[in-house]
């Protein structure tokens, strides 16, 4: 990741509901007290692995380790708003000089604490999203496997499948040059598969997402390969992201790969 200008950052849910939540007070800066960030230390991790891995040095990356300074952080940014008895978005930024800073914005309502935390994965959901696969491979690189604002081809990914807005309810899903699904442009990605709910394995070069992290701690799903050409039209999928938690998806379109790389698109 030498040779690039960019920040390690994570997007966290604040939500007020999360104070009434023991499960979630787990993950506190202080697993005495409850915290209104969602899965607020797999998020710290999340960001000191990312950095760890740019070679950034412990002078740099000092500030993560103090997860009440990080916890201060986040609420000086949610406090900024005058919108701060609902749940927001907040973006927490630690730049290659070490200055760790936050933002909060708006941000979908969740229905209720099920959609954060749920105690199992449904065998059959009511799909909220349409998801479609991109057309073109993603080269898995540093950028791929660990979240920083270096985020272009995610960006041409989403301009491919033509999102034009963070706000539509639609995902699509980067594969790698083996194809194997690798995640979404904003999500994780689980698929049913003989019973079981499966997620790409790290090694198809997507990130570990901090509700990724919480349903493989609790069993709720394994790690297998999906390849493109197991991703069925019409199938619903799961989506998770630390801001929206879980939820559903159906696959809507579907490209024949092979045939857009040779130049001639189809659809199956």
């Amino acid at each position: 990741m030498s040779g690039q200008t960019f920040q390690v950052f994570t997007s966290i849910r604040y939500d007020p509901l999360l104070l009434t939540c023991p499960i979630n007070t787990t993950y506190s800066y202080d697993p005495s007290i409850p915290s209104p960030f969602y899965l607020f230390s797999h998020h710290r991790d999340r960001m000191l692995l990312a950095a760890q891995h740019s070679n950034w040095p412990p002078s740099i990356t000092a500030p993560l380790n103090d997860l009440s300074l990080v916890h201060k952080t986040c609420l000086t940014a949610v406090h900024s708003r005058s919108d701060s008895n609902i749940g927001l978005r907040v973006r927490l930024l630690l730049s290659p000089s070490g200055e760790l800073t936050a933002e909060a914005a708006p941000t979908p309502q969740v229905p209720n604490i099920t959609r954060l935390f749920p105690p199992s994965l449904p065998v059959q959901a009511l799909a909220e999203w349409v998801v479609m696969l991109d057309t073109f491979p993603t080269e898995v690189s540093s950028f791929t496997r660990f979240k920083t604002t270096q985020r272009k081809m995610y960006d041409d990914a989403r301009a491919r499948a033509g999102i034009k807005t963070f706000a539509e309810t639609k995902e699509v899903l980067v594969w790698n040059e083996s194809k194997e699904v690798m995640e979404g442009s904003l999500t994780n990605v689980y698929f049913q598969r003989g019973g079981r709910w499966v997620t790409p394995p790290l090694s198809s070069g997507g990130q570990a997402g901090t509700v990724r992290r919480y349903l493989l701690e609790k069993e709720m799903v394994v790690e297998e390969v999906v390849k493109t050409g197991e991703v069925a039209l019409g199938e619903t999928i799961l989506l998770s992201n630390g801001v929206r938690g879980v939820w559903a998806a159906k696959v809507v379109h579907i490209t024949d790969i092979s045939s857009t790389r040779a130049g001639l698109p189809s659809i199956i």
